[in-house]
This record gives structure tokens, sequence and C-alpha cells, in this order.
């Protein structure tokens, strides 16, 4: 299954093959030198992919984002993890639980190393 976001603003409600929707933003973990005391990761406002993994890490299915970096995906009941394909470093966020028809908001983050 792939999902993918066409415009900036749009984000279509996915095709419920799955009865969970995880939708969510990516969140960009670089910054340029220290980090400030109390930095809050902004929007990674770029198209990428998100890659959805079972608890054990296997990928299941990759999401692109829109450019905006907001995602949306229908999901089997389960539990998931999240990184994104295009971070250098592996951030991986979880774990989310779908179950019952759940709509879940997530976050993943991007990490190329910069610091």
């Amino acid at each position: 299954m792939h999902s993918a976001c066409t415009g900036p603003n749009s984000l279509p409600t996915p095709t419920l093959q799955y009865p969970n929707v995880i939708h969510g933003q990516v969140y960009n973990l670089s910054h340029p030198g220290p980090i400030p005391i109390g930095w809050i990761p902004p929007p990674y406002e770029a198209v990428c992919t998100v890659i959805i993994q079972d608890v054990d890490q296997g990928i299941l299915m990759e999401v692109n984002t829109d450019s905006k970096g907001k995602f949306r995906v229908s999901v089997q009941d389960g539990i998931y993890y999240l990184r994104i394909k295009e971070s250098t470093l592996s951030s991986v966020t979880g774990p989310y639980d779908a179950r019952n028809g759940v709509t879940l908001e997530v976050k993943a983050y991007f990490d190329n190393g910069m610091r």
C-alpha cells in the first residue's frame, strides 16, 4: 500500500482499506551549532518519505508527505514505528498503537546530523 499527498495544502482522506488512520507532521531535528535550551524542532517543510515499521522494525510501507511535511495513511490494527527515509541519522518515533478505528496524530523526525 502506498499513499501520497498531492499538494502543499491538501491532505486527502486515505482510502479506508484499513480501519485506523495515522496522520502527522515531520519535524526537523537538525540545528546548526549548539542546540539552545528549550529549542523546539520546527516543521520539516519538504516532501519526504515516512517509513512505517512494525514492532520488529520491519518495513510495512512507505508514505510520501506533502510539501509541508504532512502525511496520512490508513493501517490495520497494530503497533507502529515511524522513521524518515531521507534522514542521515535514523530517528525512530513510536510506538503508536492503532486499534479499533482510531485516528492518531503523530510526529516523525528528519535528522541530517548537522549540529
